[in-house]
């Protein structure tokens, strides 16, 4: 882990020589009495500025999201160095999200990931409701490490909070109408203001459409678009000491399913190419079709599109008895998401998956918190229900079924070719209750001792059902592989942070932590395997994960407040990390959910943001990683001991110019370019080199006026200004199809956009 600290030291010095040109502009600038903002952030439960909280935490508003252009939650990572965000097989999949090591890359809907998503106050369980778009926004908080003591769900890699506008007591009204490259559209628009003297109301909406970014040359027709909407509506009830604020949400998603760009993986259907042709797309699949080298391209028999719903609400009670403060929040969400893809990518029906699950979700959190500035404390109890039910089928070489008759005799033997088309049926239940608390102690005017554990007890009950369906072989009654039937899991631990922050001086503060955190065992949630003693292996639950994280850092503001920089140094030590792995056998390949023994991440970030000159503000953020897993031996194949952690790339820097030049009318002409850097990073536990993707840089540009009130704004845009073509995601079907499956981010898309606010 040297290298590591290598790449630490070459950050720091050009860190030095970024603070060194902030102080020799600082006489010539004239921007004396101007100084950068500080976001209030409630990392902790309480409102405190994003400097004095002693947790590596990045913050943005709602303003700094939208000239970012970032809309949607797998647009985040882009722009935070440590933080990984991808969708699992694109347009309306669930997110794979791995923040400084800690993540979860499984593309079934039944398990969640170690960095939890919370809107507002309540925590997003359902993997199938994470990738949304996030929308009249107030604020975005990325809290890294375990979060357990003052969090309701224990979530071992950290946090992604998204805080949204509440209502106001003056009206006001807002909205953003967009047009862009694939003739793109986006309206969003929020209203707000008081009904009564005691009541307020806001209710908010976005609607998205897009033609796609890709072409199906056997229609002509554009792919990969979109047609997304999402509402929010909020009641807020204030009276004396109590305020009770009820909201109620929903989206709507009726878009193509995503379309894969291949790889062929044989020379002639048969013969395994090697790496380097593969790469080259010199390759064919095992039925012979070579893909076109533009990735913006295919040839597509089966587009189909992603019906998601979803409705819920929460509702928050907060009295204040002085002294105390007592926050009541129940929620309900609720999902019914059908997913048909197309995983082969080619013209011919060789692989072909429906992945459909519905879930019912229940959480209730209670909180009291009391104590001062200086002294303060929260206790809180947390309990959880969800109620999951997958229906996922998989189509496997039916091109070839006139041709051979079915996939085997009415026993369910395989005798050739697995040409079969199989269901699976899951249905799993989770209970959580957890316990938790965290104190802060001022043991003298510059030093605090923070204190914080949880007890979190968690069940999970799994049915598990596959059967073979085809009339011709089994009749109407199909073929039922396996039934297994109250399959339970329960696990139990204790987690915990201490942590100590000091005053340096009245604008540094330098912090040390360590903490446990915790994620429960869980079942497999994909297709079973024919084999027997394999599925068993499928079905066998995963353990329980522990992460003890290690943080040394400090937060500075200097030179008037014109500079801030914030660095920390990082240890993660995983125990039972849970990791998912795709295994090879004699028949179909199958992927598990499994256990590493051991796993470490060593790692230095760091945040800098400065106002050189008049308008002028520079930022440059990076994160510089080793990661490891110490100890997996897979239950059936490789010893993968020794390699990288998945979607945890070694360096990712992101950095910010924007420039602000007010006219003598007030108005102001705002332009911003920001760039993206991430290191080469596998996609993969295997480590597979064609499972990966390359070191690539994305910049994005945007050129906007604003009038001298600030009521509303013109914009034009560029994202991915190169052109870059970088791959989101690669997917291992050489086994199903002879292929790889590719998912690409957008190609340079170009737009204007119309903000108002009254």
């Amino acid at each position: 882990m040297i290298q590591v600290f290598k790449k630490s030291t070459v950050a720091l010095g050009l860190i030095v020589a970024f603070s060194g040109s902030v102080s020799a502009q600082q006489s010539d600038t004239g921007t004396q009495g101007k100084e950068l903002e500080r976001i209030s952030v409630t990392a902790q439960k309480r409102t405190q500025s994003v400097q004095d909280v002693p947790i590596s935490i990045t913050a943005f508003s709602g303003d700094m999201l939208s000239d970012m252009g970032l809309t949607e939650t797998d647009q985040i990572g882009q722009f935070i160095p440590g933080l990984e965000i991808s969708t699992s097989s694109g347009e309306g999949s669930q997110l794979i999200i791995f923040m400084r090591g800690a993540g979860l890359n499984d593309f079934n809907t039944n398990n969640a990931g170690p960095v939890g998503i919370y809107s507002d106050e309540v925590y997003i369980s359902s993997p199938a409701l994470t990738a949304f778009q996030f929308f009249d926004t107030e604020r975005l908080e990325i809290l890294k490490g375990p979060q357990g003591t003052l969090y309701g769900r224990n979530t071992t890699g950290g946090a992604i909070k998204f805080i949204t506008n509440k209502p106001t007591e003056d009206f006001e009204v807002s909205g953003r109408v967009s047009v862009g490259s694939f003739n793109t559209t986006g309206v969003d628009g929020a209203i707000s203001g008081s009904l009564t003297d005691t009541v307020k109301g806001r209710f908010a909406f976005t609607k998205n459409d897009s033609d796609g970014y890709a072409t199906n040359l056997m229609n002509g027709k554009d792919v990969n678009g979109s047609d997304s909407l999402a509402y929010r509506g909020l009641l807020e009830f204030s009276l004396d000491n109590l305020n009770v604020l009820f909201n109620f949400h929903g989206a709507n998603v009726d878009s193509p399913s995503t379309s894969f760009s291949l790889l062929g993986a044989t020379l002639d259907g048969s013969t395994p190419c090697n790496t380097e042709m593969v790469l080259a797309n010199q390759c064919v699949t095992n039925l012979g079709y070579k893909a076109p080298d533009d990735p913006f391209e295919g040839n597509y028999n089966g587009v189909q599109d992603i019906d998601l719903n979803s409705v819920g609400s929460y509702l928050q009670v907060d009295y204040d008895l002085g002294d105390l403060r007592f926050t009541s929040i129940t929620a309900y969400d609720e999902l019914d998401r059908f997913l048909m893809e197309e995983t082969d990518g080619a013209p011919q029906q060789v692989f072909e998956i429906v992945y459909g699950v519905e879930s019912d979700t229940l959480s209730q959190e209670f909180r009291v918190t009391g104590g001062s500035k200086e002294n303060y404390w929260l206790l809180g109890a947390f309990y959880l229900s969800e109620d999951l039910q997958q229906d996922q089928t998989l189509d496997l070489f039916r091109e070839l079924r006139a041709f051979t008759g079915g996939l085997s005799d009415p026993t369910g033997e395989v005798t050739g070719a697995p040409i079969i088309f199989g269901r699976t049926l899951n249905q799993q239940e989770i209970e959580s209750t957890a316990i938790f608390g965290q104190a802060t102690f001022a043991l003298s005017d510059d030093l605090n001792l923070t204190v914080g554990a949880r007890y979190t007890d968690e069940s999970r009950k799994f049915d598990a059902m596959t059967r073979l369906e085809d009339e011709a072989v089994f009749g109407p009654d199909h073929y039922t592989l396996y039934n297994e039937k109250d399959l339970k899991v329960d696990s139990s631990a204790t987690s915990y942070r201490l942590a100590v922050d000091y005053k340096l001086s009245e604008k540094m503060l330098g912090y040390a932590s360590i903490s446990r955190g915790y994620k429960s065992g869980g079942f497999n949630g994909g297709f079973l395997s024919l084999d027997a003693a394999e599925a068993a292996i499928q079905l066998t639950p995963y353990d329980p994960e522990y992460l003890t994280a290690y943080e040394i850092g400090f937060k500075s503001d200097s030179f008037d407040n014109r500079l801030r920089f914030n660095a920390a140094i990082f240890f993660n030590d995983f125990d039972d990390l849970q990791v998912f792995t795709l295994l090879r056998t004699e028949t179909l390949p199958i992927v598990i959910l499994d256990n590493a023994s051991n796993a470490e991440v060593l790692g230095l970030e760091f945040d800098a943001t400065a106002l050189v000159a008049k308008g002028l503000t520079l930022s440059l953020s990076g994160a510089f990683m080793d990661s490891e897993l110490i100890d997996f031996q897979a239950p059936i194949g490789d010893d993968y001991s020794g390699n990288q952690i998945a979607n945890t790339p070694d360096t990712s820097i992101s950095g910010i110019a924007r420039y602000e030049h007010y006219l003598n009318s007030g108005a102001a002409i705002i332009t911003q370019v920001s760039f993206a850097y991430k290191d080469d990073l596998f996609f993969s536990t295997e480590n597979n080199p064609i499972v990966a993707q390359k070191a690539y840089t994305t910049v994005n540009a945007r050129l906007g006026y604003e009038d001298a009130e600030g009521n509303w704004e013109v914009a034009v845009y560029v994202n991915n200004l190169t052109d870059k073509e970088y791959t989101t995601n690669v997917t291992d079907t050489v086994d199903l199809g002879g292929s790889y499956a590719r998912t690409f981010a957008l190609p340079r898309q170009y737009g204007v956009e119309f903000n108002f606010r009254f």
